[in-house]
């Protein structure tokens, strides 16, 4: 016999039971799906096992034998204190190329020797790893430390890395969006080059002892240099051929290598550079074909020239530069202002210069007469670094202030309407102006006839 047909009533009660036996069961269901597998535990001298996305690795203290190819994505590898991978002297030491990857807390040695800046052999190299993390790694005697190639958003943070002098301790193309934060890069070749990078950020970086550039920027819009300290360099740092680069907070400090100079912006379109310091260098800021570049606050101080105006390169079609220089501090230099492109256009207000003649007679802060702080004898000593031995003798002196008080001379189209003393303006610093000025002698005496300096 057939079992007698259900009630309607019974059918609705059924399907009331299992709908809420299934919603009870649900959010276990997903608890279950969602919870990741347990870590992968790598002790040293275990080869790296095969890798699937979303896999969490942790490398217990010891040497791990590389090197090693992260190929799946969203891959993190943590390292406990004491973790070391070793490249085997064989190439980059770990290469990442699938997104999302993590990589926290490792320490890299052993790394190979090539040090083309386009193809390094690096601690770390990602290819393709969009939206890759590189936090806390420690790299010390590598030919590089991190090398980027066509990927966005990559963070690389505290970064702890030395170099020998070859290659560039961070390196990147095709870099949109690269956030490079905090930590040390110390005896590279390049501290840090970027080429097209547009809107990446390098803030709170230590970047000492380049062989060339702290910093270098190339063919990138709007990038960010915030509060790094960049010193003791070669050449100093540079952003060219590009626009809208904002650098402020930064310290640009003891590049007195031949024609080295804080900060260089060559060919770089509408550049605002605000709260920087460039101190002890050859030159503070070396501007050359800086079209709409704006200048405010910044302070310049005991350098061989404070700011100088250059003209672009023999056969370059760029335009001349036009500069605005506000609220700035000029202190212990031994020229202030150079211009040395006839082209250029500058205007000059508020900034503040220690030998500006201390006339104030209503007390406002602002000094009675305008101040021309350039002179055709400065610009004539940026091209010819042994007149620099003149400049505080008595003949310079009267031919700067004549010049300055004739209204059809170019120096006095560059007066500052409205100059300032500084706040603070200590004994002159002669043995820094001595260093200076011999830095000038080598620097631009060496490459009286270039105009290059990428």
């Amino acid at each position: 016999m057939r079992p007698p047909a259900a009630s309607p009533v019974a059918v609705v009660l059924r399907a009331g039971l299992a709908w809420l036996l299934l919603a009870s069961w649900g959010p276990v269901a997903t608890a279950t799906a969602t919870t990741g597998a347990d870590p992968i535990t790598i002790a040293a001298g275990d080869p790296l096992p095969a890798l699937t996305p979303g896999a969490e690795l942790r490398l217990l203290p010891g040497v791990h034998v590389g090197p090693w190819t992260i190929d799946a994505p969203d891959v993190r590898l943590r390292a406990e204190p004491g973790a070391v991978l070793d490249g085997g002297g064989r190439g980059t030491a770990l290469t990442v190329t699938a997104p999302g990857v993590r990589i926290e807390g490792l320490t890299v040695s052993g790394v190979g020797p090539e040090a083309d800046l386009y193809a390094p052999d690096a601690a770390v190299a990602l290819f393709g790893a969009h939206g890759a993390l590189v936090q806390g790694l420690r790299a010390h005697g590598v030919t590089a430390g991190v090398h980027v190639e066509d990927a966005r958003d990559v963070r690389l943070l505290d970064l702890d890395l030395r170099g020998d002098a070859r290659g560039p301790g961070v390196t990147s193309y095709l870099t949109p969006g690269l956030r490079v934060e905090g930590g040390r890069i110390e005896g590279f070749l390049d501290g840090a080059y970027l080429e097209r990078a547009d809107g990446a950020l390098v803030a709170g970086v230590e970047a000492r002892d380049s062989r060339r550039y702290g910093l270098h920027v190339m063919f990138t819009a709007g990038v960010t240099l915030r509060d790094n300290v960049v010193a003791g360099g070669g050449v100093g740092s540079a952003v060219m051929y590009g626009r809208d680069a904002v650098v402020t907070g930064n310290r640009l400090t003891g590049h007195r290598g031949p024609m080295a100079f804080g900060l260089l912006l060559q060919e770089e379109r509408d550049a605002v550079l605000t709260g920087n310091t460039a101190r002890g260098n050859t030159v503070g800021l070396l501007l050359v074909a800086a079209s709409g570049a704006r200048l405010d606050g910044n302070r310049l101080e005991g350098n061989g020239v404070g700011v100088l105006l250059d003209r672009a390169p023999v056969g370059s079609v760029a335009d001349a530069s036009s500069v605005t220089i506000v609220d700035h501090a000029f202190v212990a230099n031994a020229a202030d202002l150079a211009v040395a492109d006839d082209d250029a256009a500058l205007t000059l207000r508020g900034n503040a210069f220690d030998r500006a003649p201390p006339l104030d007679l209503d007390g406002d802060g602002t000094l009675d007469l305008p101040y021309v702080a350039t002179s055709a004898f400065a610009a004539r000593a940026a091209r010819q670094p042994d007149l620099m031995l003149l400049a505080y003798g008595p003949g310079i002196a009267l031919w700067q202030r004549l010049e300055a008080s004739v209204p059809g001379l170019r120096g006095a189209a560059f007066a500052d309407p409205l100059p300032r003393l500084p706040a603070t303006v200590g004994r002159p610093d002669r043995a820094g102006w001595a260093a200076a000025l011999a830095a000038l002698a080598l620097a631009f005496g060496a490459v009286a006839n270039a105009r290059g300096w990428a």
